[in-house]
């Protein structure tokens, strides 16, 4: 792994503690109280009241994800046109990256849905990615790659969804179960930025 990639793990944790942090405040704090401080005038008390702020965190991390799924696809087919499409299997490159540009529209416009939608949607992205996490160690395993800690990281992440599918009626408990597969996920990359490289010697 290079020094870019452990940067890179490091700065993807840094990203997924923090909308963990957003989401599990939004859902404790209860912005209606800002409504009483005394201090206000009555134009920004009805203003609080009458918010979501509730709904701005979850448009936060749409957007976030919105953008990391549209880099990830434009960079996943200029690999294509650039190099993979003189490859074998390289079409491969062409369908993820219009996959991903696909999802990343998707995730832009569920930004005015209702809460149960949205969750379901991003419970639905985990499943997804631990589903690519799972499949991406089994080819790992054939090469005798790195393989057991993504293969990990994608079993408990789907285990995540499914019990937070499991919860998706009670959208606060959901969030939470979300929340923690956010830190699980943060703290597989903290391991994977510090794993040691296999020293490959050849006779």
């Amino acid at each position: 792994m290079t020094i870019w990639q452990r940067i890179k793990n490091i700065l993807t944790a840094l990203m997924l503690i923090g909308l963990a942090l957003v989401l599990a405040f939004a859902n404790t704090f209860n912005f209606n109280a800002l409504a009483d401080i005394p201090e206000l005038d009555p134009e920004t008390a009805e203003f609080i009241r009458t918010a979501d702020f509730n709904m701005i965190s979850y448009q936060i991390v749409l957007l976030i994800l919105s953008v990391i799924l549209l880099a990830y696809g434009i960079r996943q087919i200029h690999f294509y046109f650039s190099m993979a499409r003189y490859m074998n299997g390289g079409r491969s490159s062409l369908y993820r990256g219009i996959l991903f540009l696909d999802l990343a529209l998707i995730s832009f416009s569920f930004q005015s849905v209702p809460v149960t939608y949205i969750m379901a949607y991003l419970i639905g992205l985990m499943a997804f990615s631990g589903a690519i996490d799972v499949f991406g160690a089994l080819d790992a395993r054939k090469i005798h790659g790195h393989w057991k800690l993504k293969l990990l990281r994608g079993i408990v992440s789907i285990a995540f969804a499914f019990h937070a599918f499991l919860h998706l009626s009670t959208p606060r408990h959901c969030v939470y179960i979300y929340c923690l597969s956010l830190l699980y996920n943060a703290l597989m990359h903290i391991i994977s930025a510090f794993r040691r490289n296999d020293m490959i010697a050849i006779q």
